[in-house]
């Protein structure tokens, strides 16, 4: 059974959360999580450590609980949208002799992850949304050029008949994973400017 560390679940346990004023919890549950993790990688003795990668409401939370739950290993459930964070977690991960693995969930289409962002318990400002899915996205590309021996797994979410699904993106070489990787780069104006198109159609 796997170590889940994650920030949302710790949240509840402050004094004062609610879900409407989940934005507000946010800074102070992301510095417990990373002790958690530090604390994890000198006592746990897992050798595989998950980072979750994706924006806010790409399905990283309902891929955790039905495909990694099981996994033998750490599992950081984050959004993992800023370079310097990744960069401080995968040196930390290496120092302590651990292998990092890295788990992408990305959205197949980024009005159906706002609308279920929206309608989430947990309210974030639009912001938040913009942010966090272009910034994972181009930590996802950092980490493939500066990484290249940490496995970077891209699971694609979906809906089915009103029900989440996901499904991995094999790729025949490198080249091509880091072609689809370059792809996938959005300012968050450019997330702004799509969402928006999406909802007016």
């Amino acid at each position: 059974m796997a170590l889940i560390i994650s920030a949302d679940e710790i949240k509840k346990n402050l004094p004062n959360y609610s879900p409407q004023k989940a934005e507000l919890f946010h800074h102070e549950s992301a510095r417990l999580a990373d002790q958690q993790f530090e604390a994890g990688l000198t006592t746990n003795p897992y050798k595989k450590v998950i980072l979750l990668c994706g924006g806010t409401a790409s399905g990283k939370t309902e891929f955790l609980a039905t495909q990694l739950h099981h996994k033998r290993g750490i599992i950081l459930d984050a959004t993992l949208s800023t370079e310097e964070g990744a960069k401080i977690k995968l040196k930390k991960i290496l120092k302590a002799r651990k292998t990092p693995i890295i788990y992408a969930v990305i959205p197949d289409d980024l009005k159906r992850a706002f609308i279920a962002f929206l309608n989430r318990d947990r309210k974030f400002s639009d912001a938040h949304f913009y942010k966090t899915h272009s910034g994972c996205r181009k930590t996802l590309l950092w980490i493939a050029l500066h990484y290249p021996m940490v496995k970077i797994n891209i699971i694609e979410s979906s809906y089915t008949k009103n029900q989440l699904q996901f499904s991995k993106i094999a790729f025949d070489t490198r080249k091509q994973f880091v072609h689809y990787l370059t792809s996938l780069q959005l300012t968050e104006s450019d997330i702004l400017l799509r969402i928006r198109k999406g909802l007016y159609e």
